[in-house]
């Protein structure tokens, strides 16, 4: 599939998919979690199986699959989660999002590290030094 508008010049990721990584994916490890949700969607994860899966720790699992609860991407009973994106045009855009990143997987990652740095300097700024 191409798509028709993508982001600055030579930029692979669509501007849409561009957007909606900055809005709702706080880092590289939750759209890792995300993809394997979408992988079969009527399947429930509990967080060991997703840490295990992710290679991560079981409490970061926790705050991953949260953050997808949070970002309406997923749902939770409490102690399963399971792909279920909120509406149609949201369920096209992480459809739309996996093949960017399958296509483009260095640019997706390059895009979610700078939005973390630039996050961080900014949080820095407000930051009281004890050598002021």
């Amino acid at each position: 599939m191409v798509f028709e508008e993508t982001g600055m010049a030579g930029d692979p990721i669509p501007v849409e998919v561009r957007d909606f990584l900055i809005r709702c994916i706080a880092s590289v490890a939750q759209l890792e979690a995300l993809l394997l949700l979408r992988t079969t969607p009527q399947q429930t994860w509990n967080v060991p199986d997703d840490a295990r899966r992710l290679y991560v720790e079981e409490s970061e699992a926790a705050k991953l699959l949260r953050g997808l609860v949070g970002s309406e991407l997923a749902v939770s009973d409490g102690s399963f989660f399971r792909y279920q994106p909120r509406d149609c045009e949201m369920l096209d855009m992480v459809d739309r999002l996996a093949e960017t990143y399958a296509r483009s997987l260095v640019p997706v990652t390059r895009l979610i590290h700078e939005r973390d740095i630039a996050i961080r300097k900014f949080a820095d700024a407000f930051k009281l030094r004890k050598d002021l």
